[in-house]
Parts: C-alpha cells; structure tokens; sequence
C-alpha cells in the first residue's frame, strides 16, 4: 500500500503563524515526524508520496532520511485543494492507497483498521459532541450513503464528522473519478466520494475512538502540545547544566547544552530543548520551549508553546503560542483570562471565532516584539517582525511588519522639597 500525505495546503486561518503546519516543530521535531514514525509503525508502507509546495520540499526530504521512509515529494504547484494534491502525484498512484492529512493528530490503530476495513474505499469517522466546521458522514450501519461537506449547525446528517483517512483499493480509479469531476467550490474530491456511492461502489467507514486532534486554527497549537506533552517521560541529558538549588518535579526532557539556574523550577510535563537558559526564579510548567530559548530572571511560563530563539525577562506567558524568535522587554505580560471567564473569542480572517478556551493568550508571529511594561489582551495576535511598544495595552491585532506605540504627554512643572535633606526626614519620624 502506498501513503498520501497531503501536506502543500497553505493555513489561511494559521495567521499569523507562517511556518507550514506539518513541520511546526514539537519536542525538537517537525509535526510531520511525529506523524511519519507513526505511519511506518503501524504499517511500515511500500512507498510515502508526499504533495508538498516548493517551499517545504528540503526540510521534507530531511525527515524522510533521518526515518528512512521510502518516499517520493510531488510538488502542487498552487495550493487548490485536495483533488488537485492527489492528481499532482498521479504517475505515482496505483494499486492500495491511503490519503491522510500530514498535520492531523491521530492515533496509530487507524492506520491498522482502515487499511483492514474490507471494501473498495474505507473512510474514517469520528464521533463529535458538538458541531465542527468539517464533512459529515451519512450512514446505514456501517455503510457509507453520503458524504455532507460543511453543513450549517444544526443540519448535520450524524454526529460523524468525517476525518481526512481515506483507503481505497483502486489507486488509478480515484485519478480517474478525479479527473472527470468538476466544482465551482473546493469540494472536488467529497463529489468523487459521493459519486463512487452512487455509482455502486462499496463504501464503508469505521469509527475512530482514539485522539484526533486537528489543526485548523493557531490556538489548536495549544492542543497539539498537551497531547505531545502527555507522552514524554523524564529525561535529563547529561549535557545539561542543572543547579542542585533548581526544583524540577514530574515528566521533564532537558536537552544537550540547557542550563537551568539557582531558584528554577520546572512542573511537568515540559519540553526544554537544546541551549535553552532557564534562569534564575523562573517557573515553566506544561509548556514546550524549543531550542535556543532564554527565559531570564523571574519568568513565569505556563501551559505555551515557545518556538526556537525566543527571550523573555520578568514576564509572565500564560497559554500562548510563539512562533519562534519573538522578544519581550522586562515587565511585559500576556494577559490569558477575560475578567467575565468567558470562552476567548478570536479574529480570523475578519470573523470572530470562539476558540472554546476560557484561557487564551498572545499569538504570535515569528520575530515580533513586545516591550517594556506592555501588555496584551487574551486571544490577541501579533504579526510577523512587529512590535508592541513599551507601555501599550494591546486589544487588537497588529499586522506582519508594523508596530504600534502609545504616545504620552508630560507636564513639567517647578518643584520645591518640603525637606531640605534626609537628616530633616529621620527628625520627623
């Protein structure tokens, strides 16, 4: 059997993280080796074809020897869904195929099931306990009759949403339905699954009960880790620099060069990667701090998502997703609570969206700023290479490559002491 992984779509939604989703590193490694490792475990399959952009194809190529996966790269030349994806590979196709997505997290049993689901083409389903923006699953028994692509709230035919795990035993028949199938919308590939019903063809689904966790908006970053983080066991390189005066409790990886100063102190599960400085009086707990991180004196760094190179002095982070190389000026907070408790609602793509998180804090974009003394509002988001500068309160977004600062007028005026000297100050006491 041969593995799909489509991995070339470009997350308008991710704004404003900018790295592709497959290779946003957790625990030191891109999403898409994580899932990779899975894939060759379960079913250690004769080939991986991977549609990737150009952009991603080195660093692709890169997980695929460190894994020594047998794989092929088919670049889409423009990211128009994922008809087009499968069609830009198809000299490859032939024969048993699986079509997954590279960022959704799953677990490895379904690779196992769908593969043994014993019809023409297999598809996967999971069992959701409110509406999820996705394609649903129209069912008798086991017996797929439709596939729905994002119904309205409340007209979804099942509680299935549909995940994008997808086996067929005819490779070169999915091209050819493809290839002959046509939409004015992005929803080419579920009228081919909804042609294949039609014409008589054997499709079953099977339900997935493990963890799926998708990646959709910058916020499930958040999700992602916690699942990540719930694996780890603890692991102290002996490359590592600890003080016998730090505290580090629970499931805790500190890689090859940290350094972890007097008065630190780490609450697993954390993820502290290569060169990383923990420094003195700093708490870290439930959070991924990827390589080259300094985290100076007094921080507070709770349940975040750190990318590489990021510094932070007397700060607190709380439930924040950082793309990487982001700088904040000492007293600068990311606020991640509303005063009400309320679910964070967050701006995408001009629309409000609720994240479902009563705990929300800044996202931001590679190389941004923040400050002295700043501070950001829950669910905020900061464009790459921006600045937030010292004394603002944030409550908006700011785009890629601007910067936004708070102007003070001062009054300067005569003033006379009422005491001469500190002599005449200690009298008085």
């Amino acid at each position: 059997m041969k593995v799909i992984i489509l991995a070339a779509g470009i997350g308008k939604r991710m704004w404003p993280i900018a790295t592709d989703k497959c290779l946003i590193p957790f625990l030191g490694k891109p999403l898409l080796y994580h899932n990779l490792k899975k894939i060759k475990e379960a079913i250690n399959p004769e080939e991986v074809i991977i549609v990737s952009n150009s952009q991603s194809k080195e660093e692709i190529q890169k997980i695929l020897n460190e894994l020594k996966i047998p794989g092929t790269i088919s670049l889409q030349n423009e990211p128009k869904g994922m008809a087009d994806a499968i069609l830009s590979a198809k000299e490859l196709i032939e024969g048993e195929i699986l079509v997954i997505n590279a960022q959704d997290i799953l677990e490895e049993e379904i690779y196992t099931q769908i593969s043994k689901g014993g019809a023409e083409v297999v598809c996967a389903g999971y069992k959701v306990d409110k509406y999820f923006p996705g394609g649903y699953i129209k069912a008798t028994g086991n017996s797929v009759q439709a596939i729905v692509e994002k119904p309205e709230e409340g007209n979804e035919p099942s509680d299935l949403v549909k995940l994008v795990c997808d086996y067929f035993r005819d490779g070169k028949r999915v091209i050819s339905y493809l290839e002959k199938t046509t939409s004015e919308s992005d929803d080419v590939y579920e009228k081919v699954l909804n042609q294949m019903i039609s014409d008589g063809m054997d499709v079953k689904f099977i339900k997935h009960d493990g963890v799926w966790i998708p990646l959709k908006y910058p916020w499930q970053i958040l999700d992602i880790l916690a699942y990540f983080l719930s694996t780890i066991e603890q692991n102290i390189s002996s490359e590592a620099k600890v003080s016998e005066k730090a505290i580090i409790t629970g499931p805790v990886v500190i890689s090859d060069g940290v350094k972890v100063f007097e008065g630190a102190v780490i609450k697993g599960p954390v993820y502290i990667g290569k060169n990383v400085i923990v420094g003195n009086n700093t708490m870290v707990r439930e959070s991924d701090l990827e390589e080259g991180c300094v985290t100076g004196f007094n921080s507070d760094i709770t349940r975040s998502y750190i990318g590489a190179n990021s510094w932070f002095h007397t700060n607190y982070v709380g439930d924040s997703v950082i793309e990487g190389d982001l700088g904040m000026g000492s007293g600068a907070v990311l606020a991640n609570l509303r005063l009400d408790d309320h679910t964070i609602r967050v701006k995408v793509q001009g629309e409000l969206v609720d994240s479902g998180r009563h705990k929300l804090g800044l996202i931001a974009g590679k190389g941004s700023r923040v400050g002295v003394n700043a501070s950001t509002m829950p669910g905020v988001k900061v464009g790459s290479n921006s600045l937030v500068g010292p004394g603002v309160t944030l409550y908006d977004d700011v785009p890629d490559n601007k910067k936004i600062l708070v102007k003070q007028e001062y009054e300067i005026t005569d003033h006379t002491p009422s005491l001469t000297s500190y002599e005449q100050f200690r009298e008085k006491l």
